[in-house]
């Protein structure tokens, strides 16, 4: 079991999921539940992703930023046997079919999919219009996606934004790899949205209070390693973010436009 997983209370054999998960207590509820189970929380963000196309049987799914492929068992509950999962990472995990490439890489030749779903990654995208490129590229006619993703208020000042840029980039998260609220370079990739969901509180705030309640659990020493530093790094970027405004967590999701 790698580090992060254990201090976030990972049981058991792996594969083990890498979101910043979902902590309301249920799906209609906006109350948060930061003592549930991380597995638990991050298994909702997933379905949330799925809910909100209607994935099910037979549908062929592409999954970006898949990770260890946690996800895997989630989607052969909905019925989708057919799995095409993209990571830089190895397979831990016994997909249809696994890509190990960065998604924000030049993909190899792959079919076309019924959907298209990205949990908690495209923001680490260096050209978040060069994937979504890549996305309408790969859908069927038909096709739907999901995806969740950072999205900067547009209503920020030009020096707002500069210094938002370098608080992203020392977190390595691209300026380019970011949603900035434009509806035209999801046209411009034959996609079109039909919902967009604000997830601030349940994911970001959600996470940041989580760790906050997980680190009275965990030993001093952990508290020194690498794992736990970055974990705590994020918890206070998430709870920055939601506090100044400046970005939202929002779950995009739509259809292939008409061709």
């Amino acid at each position: 079991m790698d580090t992060q997983s254990r201090l976030l209370g990972a049981q058991g054999p792996g594969p083990y999921w890498g979101n910043l998960g979902d902590w309301r207590a249920s799906f209609d509820t906006p109350q948060l539940d930061v003592t549930q189970a991380y597995a638990e929380a991050a298994r909702r963000l997933a379905y949330q992703h799925a809910r909100a196309i209607d994935l099910a049987a037979p549908d062929q799914l592409l999954e970006l930023g898949a990770g260890q492929g946690a996800s895997l068992a989630l989607w052969a509950e909905l019925g989708i046997d057919s799995v095409i999962t993209m990571d830089r990472q190895r397979a831990r995990h016994a997909g249809s079919r696994h890509i190990a490439c960065a998604f924000d890489a030049p993909w190899p030749a792959l079919p076309l999919v019924d959907a298209v779903i990205a949990v908690d990654a495209l923001y680490h995208a260096r050209d978040f219009a060069a994937v979504l490129q890549r996305i309408g590229q790969h859908l069927m006619p038909s096709g739907r996606w999901a995806m969740t993703t950072l999205e900067i208020n547009p209503a920020l000042s030009g020096t707002e934004k500069r210094a938002l840029a370098l608080q992203l980039r020392a977190c390595r998260i691209a300026w380019a790899g970011v949603w900035h609220g434009s509806t035209d370079i999801f046209h411009a990739a034959g996609l079109q949205i039909s919902g967009v969901e604000d997830l601030s509180e349940a994911v970001l705030s959600g996470f940041a209070e989580a760790i906050g309640h997980r680190a009275k659990a965990v030993r001093w020493i952990d508290t020194c390693h690498p794992a736990w530093v970055k974990l705590s790094l994020t918890a206070r970027l998430c709870r920055h973010l939601v506090n100044s405004g400046k970005v939202r967590y929002v779950l995009i999701s739509g259809n292939a436009a008409r061709r």
